[in-house]
């Protein structure tokens, strides 16, 4: 393994243990932030009750005239007890928040962490394929041509000057596909033959080399929600001679040679 690649796994590792260490900090914040809601709730509940309460011990000592009677006693009993839970509230809502807040910096921090593990992993992940690409030999391969160049409609040819190309590549398509399944045919009836010399011919058979799977690729990159890329193919160009066969057809005796062909479309 390469200094390059063995950098790659390692930043990998670091990177899914980020990104854990991010989750895990992401749901403790939610947990403290609901924390310091339910305590928020809870201590406006509690400043009602003491208010109400408190309320309820001045209408006393006004009942009562300011005397000490066992209504105004009660009363007061509980406007501390609503003030004392009212405090208790508050305590617990000053805690809650001061969680919130070391919650929210650790994953600020969990978060900055991935963002930096993320970025040097990418990077090590591009040498490192660049690096495979090239013992691949993909760094060789031909690049896609351009399209085809066109002439413009001022130097277009005569049609007779067409028709004569056109045909020459019609016949002499139709013998590379038949010279190329008469040697498919051949070398399909080799292929069953084992390794070994059999007179002056000798079968060997050399393990083919590995290429990119494509499916696989594509397979990876929707489990990870993504599109594998993608580049765009030469357009296919082809020429329609149909017409211009059937017409010469019945001329194949006359037509012997290219010059024969190209006097019979000038006629």
């Amino acid at each position: 393994m390469s200094t390059t690649t063995a950098k790659a796994a390692k930043l990998m590792t670091l990177l899914v243990e980020a990104e854990t260490e991010a989750a895990t900090a992401r749901k403790a914040e939610t947990r403290a932030t609901k924390a310091v809601e339910r305590a928020a709730q809870r201590v406006h509940k509690a400043r009602a009750a003491a208010a109400d309460a408190s309320k309820a011990f001045n209408a006393a000592e006004r009942a009562a005239k300011h005397h000490v009677t066992p209504a105004v006693k009660a009363a007061a009993r509980k406007s501390v007890r609503c003030t004392d839970k009212l405090n208790q509230a508050k305590e617990i809502l000053r805690e809650a928040k001061a969680e919130a807040t070391i919650a929210r910096r650790a994953a600020r921090k969990a978060a900055r962490r991935l963002d930096r593990l993320s970025l040097r992993a990418a990077v090590a992940a591009s040498r490192t394929v660049e690096q495979i690409s090239q013992r691949l030999g993909e760094t060789a391969l031909t690049p896609v041509t351009d399209e085809d160049r066109t002439l413009p409609v001022e130097e277009l040819p005569a049609v007779e000057e067409i028709e004569l190309h056109a045909a020459r590549y019609a016949a002499a398509d139709s013998k590379a596909k038949t010279a190329a399944r008469e040697a498919d045919a051949e070398k399909k009836w080799l292929r069953a033959l084992p390794v070994g010399t059999y007179g002056r011919i000798v079968i060997t058979r050399t393990p083919g080399g590995s290429i990119l799977d494509g499916t696989q690729v594509a397979l990876d990159y929707a489990a990870r929600g993504l599109t594998a890329p993608r580049k765009a193919r030469k357009s296919t160009f082809k020429a329609d001679t149909t017409a211009l066969v059937a017409d010469l057809a019945g001329l194949a005796e006359v037509v012997e040679t290219a010059d024969d062909l190209g006097l019979l479309l000038a006629a």
